[in-house]
């Protein structure tokens, strides 16, 4: 029987080892319960084969020993559970099915940044409409709403893309993505949440021009830029060649490249589409009209046909002139 997608709400955590959560009931030496909350093995069903120790390509399991245990004597422990990249080798190859992996979210310092991120978003844009500009500047105050409207598709990005293009296992977030999604915003640069929260901050300044909004904004602005470097890491370590092949195709966050290699590949595209539809095709470097080609040999037999024809008809004028 394989780990409870659900224990979580049907088991009670009861404390914690070296830092990871351990979900009960525990009664050892015949029962221990489940390890980790995002990276999670339950142990009374966990065989001990070391499959999951050998593909995990950030090695986060350690060995514990489990003396007496009905299963197997030692036991896979996700150390270091917050390392996890989400590639699920070690839960689709788990012979037993006892692991689940899920995506655990930023840490709690992240979600305090993101938390003061909105705030700065939200009050500098009620701030500018209310009250107007704090510099008395209005064409950076409609600059700045038109950079919002930029930014807002790209913030949202993984709601619209992930749950139709990134193929999420079933009965988990739609971040436990298992695909590169690299069409729409995706197509445009790799990061494109993180390039909306910097240009609606962005706009949030333009908008209020206060002096507090781009206290806040500016750093965490730089901070968001730094970070992505450390995230693709982790995505390469997920997706392998298929991430490398997008980076080499979309650029990280430079928006105006982006849209220029975007709409480069939209030309391409609609041209491969329009040679298909007049019947053009390209085979070893020569272009072939397949219509044209059938037309010709059509020419050619009937020229054929009729060159035997005149040639029949110049031989009996012949004899009639002779006669």
């Amino acid at each position: 029987m394989p780990i409870d997608p659900d224990f979580h709400k049907k088991r009670k955590k009861i404390g914690k080892e070296n830092g990871i959560a351990v979900w009960g009931p525990v009664n050892p030496p015949e029962k221990f319960g489940v390890r980790g909350t995002y990276v999670a093995v339950d142990w009374d069903i966990c065989e001990g084969c070391g499959t999951c120790l050998e593909v995990c390509p950030v090695h986060l399991y350690e060995w514990v020993e489990t003396p007496d245990h009905p299963t197997s004597e030692k036991k896979a422990f996700p150390a270091r559970e917050s390392d996890c990249v989400q590639c699920y080798a070690c839960e689709t190859q788990c012979p037993a099915q006892a692991i689940r992996v899920t995506f655990g979210g930023p840490p709690g310092w992240q979600i305090a940044v993101v938390l003061l991120m909105l705030a700065q978003i939200i009050v500098g844009v009620i701030y500018g409409t209310l009250f107007g500009p704090y510099l008395g500047l209005e064409i950076l105050r409609y600059v700045g709403w038109i950079v919002l409207v930029v930014g807002l598709p790209f913030f949202f990005s993984p709601a619209i893309y992930f749950p139709r293009k990134g193929r999420p296992q079933e009965g988990k977030s739609v971040m436990d993505t298992t695909a590169v999604v690299d069409s729409g915003t995706y197509g445009i640069v790799r990061h494109p949440q993180i390039l909306g929260c910097i240009l609606m901050m962005s706009a949030s300044i333009l908008i209020s021009q206060h002096w507090l909004s781009a206290i806040i904004g500016m750093p965490i602005i730089v901070w968001s830029y730094i970070e992505v470097p450390k995230e693709e890491k982790g995505l390469i370590i997920k997706f392998g060649n298929n991430y490398k092949r997008y980076m080499e195709k979309v650029p990280r966050m430079n928006f105006v490249l982006g849209v220029i290699r975007w709409l480069r590949r939209r030309l391409t595209t609609d041209q491969d589409y329009a040679n298909s539809n007049n019947g053009t095709c390209i085979l070893n470097d020569a272009t072939i009209d397949p219509n044209k080609t059938a037309y010709s040999r059509f020419r050619s037999k009937n020229k054929t046909e009729s060159d035997s024809q005149e040639k029949e008809s110049a031989k009996m004028l012949m004899k009639l002139s002779a006669n």
